[in-house]
């Protein structure tokens, strides 16, 4: 019996990477360009046995969409395509429950085999997010490392510009909960404005330049 999975992404070309590389294998895949919340709804509807997910989808950060997925499809085991590595954020999906973290230089065949693992409920981190990841134990000057999964994802809209309204629309909390979360995330870090937090962010290399390529 095939198994049953589901790819999401903006660009073209990763998706038909996704697809040759799953061609011939146990795993039925439904290739979706993403269109915001209406696909998230619809996934809902016919849950996947997994979702791969492209975490450079415009307007959405992976820490929002993840936040979003694992309440509408907990039965779903999540996979995020980084097309940038920032230790802190994988860190906070792999504590709101993905399974698996792959990035730009993955292969086909690395998928594949990544794919296979997380059905079985297995972690899986391609080698350069397993590199990231234990190089951020022995560096542990980045103040962000302090910050909840929940905190972090407000932080990384509020960097974006995203007004606290929104914040709450998007993450299902009200807007006194944001602000909440703000001041929080400002006492953490020794601050005091958006404007310092967004200073800090990139600084510490919190918001950076994603790669354009979308192929396996």
């Amino acid at each position: 019996m095939l198994i049953s999975i589901a790819c999401i992404s903006h660009q073209l070309s990763l998706l038909k990477g996704i697809e040759a590389s799953v061609a011939g294998s146990e795993f039925d895949v439904s290739l979706g360009r993403f269109q915001g919340r209406p696909m998230l709804d619809k996934l809902a509807l016919d849950p996947p046995r997994l979702l791969l997910l492209d975490g450079g989808c415009p307007k959405f950060s992976a820490l929002v969409l993840v936040d979003r997925l694992k309440r509408s499809l907990p039965q779903t085991q999540l996979m995020v395509y980084l097309r940038s590595i920032r230790a802190v954020e994988c860190q906070s999906l792999l504590s709101m429950g993905v399974m698996g973290l792959v990035d730009t230089s993955v292969s086909g065949v690395d998928l594949l085999q990544g794919l296979r693992k997380v059905v079985r409920r297995d972690v899986h981190l391609s080698v350069k997010v397993a590199q990231a990841l234990a190089l951020s134990r022995f560096c542990s000057d980045n103040p962000f490392d302090r910050l909840s999964a929940r905190e972090l994802t407000v932080c990384d809209l509020v960097v974006d510009g995203i007004r606290a309204p929104d914040i709450a629309e998007q993450l299902c909390l009200s807007a006194k909960t944001v602000n909440t979360y703000r001041y929080r995330i400002f006492e953490k870090l020794g601050i005091n404005s958006d404007v310092e937090l967004t200073h800090l962010a990139y600084n510490h290399g919190m918001k950076g330049v994603e790669s354009k390529d979308g192929r396996i």
